[in-house]
């Protein structure tokens, strides 16, 4: 059974308004997720930035557990599992937190092509890291909690996604509706 903790944090993001990053934890075997979701109902939602230089890589990037990241000049796509973590960072952030995972693929590689490719995509990173590669980042969600905010929203293209788009994302936890409901209930 899980136990849905208080909002350890609400945090205002412009455009989506308040944000409930959250834990809950398996009263039976201690297990415990972390989460973030908008107490509003949203649809869901394709967020896609050019990161054309270094003062791109400040972008806030806020990724909820139901949300895909994709990175195509690298040839990446994280999808999110069961257990996957919601997290708010910047666009350096996102590629920092890929880059061990690229690592790890390489040792794991079966083939020297597979291995030369995986550095490839790590040199990629490091010149997007240092500014001088450009690439898109592209977060779809299912459940309209993630996306990609400059201060500048024009540098951002949002859509909407249709039902089918959608369907074909991994869905949305089940808890999130409950969830809003409860803080709905907690703020009166």
């Amino acid at each position: 059974m899980y136990v849905l903790k208080e909002p350890s944090l609400l945090y205002s993001v412009p455009f989506f308004n308040e944000l409930a990053m959250f834990n809950m934890t398996c009263n039976e075997c201690s297990f415990a997720h972390n989460d973030v979701f908008s107490a509003e109902q949203r649809k869901p939602s394709r967020w896609t930035l050019q990161v054309s230089d270094e003062s791109m890589l400040r972008v806030r990037v806020v990724r909820s557990g139901s949300g895909t990241i994709h990175m195509p000049e690298f040839g990446i796509d994280v999808t999110p599992g069961p257990a996957a973590e919601a997290f708010i960072t910047n666009v350096e952030g996102v590629l920092v937190r890929t880059r061990p995972i690229v690592e790890s693929a390489i040792n794991f590689a079966e083939s020297d092509g597979q291995r030369e490719r995986g550095r490839e995509v790590l040199d990629m990173i490091d010149r997007a890291l240092d500014g001088t590669f450009q690439f898109s980042l592209i977060i779809e969600d299912p459940a309209g909690v993630s996306g990609i905010l400059p201060d500048d929203l024009t540098l951002v293209k949002y859509e909407e996604l249709s039902n089918e788009e959608a369907s074909q994302l991994h869905g949305a936890p089940m808890w999130v509706d409950t969830a809003r409901e409860e803080l709905k209930e907690r703020k009166g």
